[in-house]
């Protein structure tokens, strides 16, 4: 549940809170949205600008819907994972007359109803930004934020009459949009993706059973070296440097279908049959081109050697509409959408994916596209790799968003999200509102992110928590930068402690007083990450925990699949695994971290591995490599396991939650609690 008395005194806005109880007379107010007082408010709305929004109405018993929900996932309860139809939210729903009041009331406005869903739980509506100014007694501003434009409520909304006592909130009076969560490998000095221009495009034409082999290895770690730089035409400075050394060999660092298929150990429930047969993912993503993104997963699963892409194993719906030829050239998440049904195409080659294409990416869309996977019964796991930081939402802009995800949970779907991939956000705290909602509710699976083959001693490696830090050496191997460059963070997991939503009962031995994130992780990071195809060419170097969560829900699925039942909302299951289910993602250190000496005019100076790859907060155990960018000589220092102010533990913690899947083991494990 939401609860004021853990926000910030910066959260605390003109909004009342909700209490349960078998009929709630209280009104409705939307709150203006933290987003709009870090933004540059562009003032009023064109009048006549359509808007499209959905408006929740409140359960008649929101105390017994709890219960009936927290039964759902008590081991012991009489309705322990007998997961409730549409028909059986119903009950807890609206009346009829209580939906007509309310649609009364908005068409008195101007507004046009849409739609009401099955439940009666939420009305989808449109009208002209003056109709629903008139409404809801408001005024909306547009409003622009790094380079994005949206529009919000500049003071509290509220619906006039009786029709205000029914509603819970109302999503869409804001839609700014979520943030994909895909990362590409980068180069440091310019910030854009490190790619490989005279071999990235070739393999799209290749014929079967080729492979990725020109474009990617995952053999990516070399023995200590020394590395000397020089500047051309003088003496000095020069550098001396040893350590560890980050080696693609002209390709890109990157793991394929199978390569991750053996090392999260599925082959062996692969040949019990275990491949998510039978089941459904379904993936909500943002614009995107449905036909190319078909032709694309084709080309890929071919590639891959993955079972072949037919229309009965994949379908592309557009629950709100088609994206116009706009939305596709200002919010394309073509990558997004490729890596999401690749790779939950080669996690669980055997599944059904369904993706919904929403037609922008503001997030009343999304939360519109979970609702109709669920009321349309589309599936029992639904990927989201997406989000935004908790701190520019607010705790009761949420609120509509809360209710779609709990009745998905009563319903017996897994919801899964990405946590992130900015560590905390540049807040300097794991609970200073870096944090990623959806990631946050207490309805969701948050999945973290990892870095995989990481030198340890053991021939496969160490899969560490997802963060790295960067420092340029030199811009080529006759250019020494004195002092070196320090970049600081590239990217990371994200996690930490929710500032408004409360922790858990599930949650309950961890500590801290919010709902605290990831749950569980998988495959994250770029500079270890995978191969895709998008838009015809095959590229590699790929992450983000946008990876990470279909991994998960791929994995989960097989879970389904192996209990013969929906297993529902994983989160509550995976703190009842035993260890042997779940491999904890510990800390990995180097005594041969990139380490060096520059000498110049005024004489010689010594920068340790911690000095080169500062800032890094709490940690103290990392692993850091000289990765040489190829052609430019530029040389950097590239750090795995460093992210911002989170911390990778032994046992839970908010990088990486309480590990990675074990396999077989794991969904065994899973699978037994059904």
């Amino acid at each position: 549940m939401l609860q004021k008395a853990h926000l910030p005194t910066w959260v605390l806005l003109a909004g009342t809170a909700f209490l349960s109880g078998p009929v709630i007379h209280s009104q409705a107010v939307i709150e203006r949205p933290q987003v709009a007082n870090v933004s540059s408010d562009h003032g009023p709305l064109q009048p006549t600008q359509s808007l499209t929004f959905t408006v929740h109405l409140k359960l008649r018993n929101q105390a017994a819907f709890d219960k009936a929900v927290r039964d759902l996932y008590t081991p012991g309860s009489p309705t322990y994972h007998h997961w409730l139809n549409n028909e059986d939210i119903a009950k807890y729903g609206p009346s009829s007359a209580d939906v007509e009041t309310v649609t009364s009331e908005l068409k008195s406005h101007g507004l046009s109803v849409l739609s009401v869903s099955p439940d009666n739980l939420s009305i989808r509506v449109r009208g002209s930004a003056s109709s629903v100014e008139n409404a809801f007694h408001t005024q909306i501003h547009e409003f622009e934020r790094q380079g994005r434009v949206f529009h919000a409520n500049v003071s509290p909304a509220q619906l006039g009459g009786p029709a205000g006592a029914l509603i819970h909130s109302v999503s869409g009076l804001t839609n700014f949009q979520m943030r994909p969560f895909l990362k590409f490998q980068v180069d440091p000095r310019t910030g854009k993706p490190h790619t490989l221009p005279t071999k990235s495009g070739t393999l799209a034409t290749a014929a079967a059973g080729t492979g990725f082999a020109a474009i990617a290895t995952n053999d990516c770690f070399k023995n200590p070296a020394s590395i000397s730089l020089t500047t051309q035409g003088a003496s000095l400075p020069l550098g001396q440097y040893y350590g560890n050394t980050y080696d693609q060999g002209g390709l890109l660092c990157s793991w394929t279908p199978a390569q991750l298929q053996q090392h999260y150990g599925l082959n062996a429930g692969y040949k019990q049959g275990l491949t998510g047969k039978g089941q459904t993912i379904v993936i909500v993503d943002g614009p995107t081109d449905g036909d190319l993104l078909t032709s694309d997963l084709k080309l890929f699963s071919q590639l891959a050697g993955l079972p072949a892409i037919t229309s009965s194993n994949f379908k592309v719906l557009y629950p709100d509409g088609k994206p116009t030829p706009f939305a596709l050239q200002n919010q394309n998440w073509q990558g997004e959408a490729s890596l999401d049904v690749e790779w939950a195409h080669s996690i669980a080659p055997g599944a059904n994916i369904i993706i919904e294409i929403l037609p922008t990416q503001d997030w009343d869309e999304l939360e519109y596209g979970i609702d109709y996977a669920r009321t349309h019964k589309l599936g029992n796991v639904i990927s989201n790799s997406y989000g935004y930081p908790e701190a520019l939402f607010g705790a009761h802009t949420v609120d509509g968003f809360e209710q779609v995800l709990k009745v998905a949970a009563a319903a017996g779907i897994a919801v899964n999200f990405s946590s992130g991939d900015s560590g905390d956000a540049g807040t300097g705290s794991p609970s200073g509102g870096g944090q990623s909602f959806p990631a946050t509710s207490e309805y969701v699976t948050a999945i973290g992110g990892t870095s995989i083959g990481i030198p340890n001693g053991t021939r496969n490696g160490a899969e560490v928590g997802w963060g790295n830090n960067a420092a340029i050496l030199s811009a080529s191997l006759d250019y020494v930068f004195d002092p070196p460059i320090n970049y600081g963070f590239l990217g990371g997991a994200g996690g930490g402690e929710s500032t408004f939503i409360t922790k858990p009962w599930w949650e309950k031995s961890l500590a801290g007083k919010g709902r605290v994130e990831p749950d569980i992780s998988a495959l994250a990071d770029p500079y270890t990450g995978v191969v895709l195809v998008e838009g015809g060419v095959a590229q590699a170097g790929i992450g983000g925990t946008s990876l990470a969560c279909p991994i998960f829900s791929a994995i989960w699925a097989i879970a389904d699949q192996k209990a013969g039942v929906s297993l529902g909302q994983a989160a509550p299951l995976i703190y009842k695994l035993s260890s042997s289910a779940i491999n904890d993602v510990i800390p990995v250190n180097s005594p041969t971290n990139v380490a060096g000496i520059i000498f110049d005019a005024k004489g010689a100076n010594y920068y340790s591995p911690d000095a080169l790859l500062a800032p890094l907060y709490t940690t103290t155990q990392y692993f850091s490599a000289a990765w040489n960018l190829g052609e430019s000589g530029e040389i950097v220092d590239l750090s795995f396991g460093t992210d911002t102010s989170l911390t990778i533990s032994t046992g839970w913690d908010n990088v990486t939650g309480r590990g990675v899947p074990n396999g077989l083991s794991f969904i065994n494990a899973a699978a037994a609690l059904k």
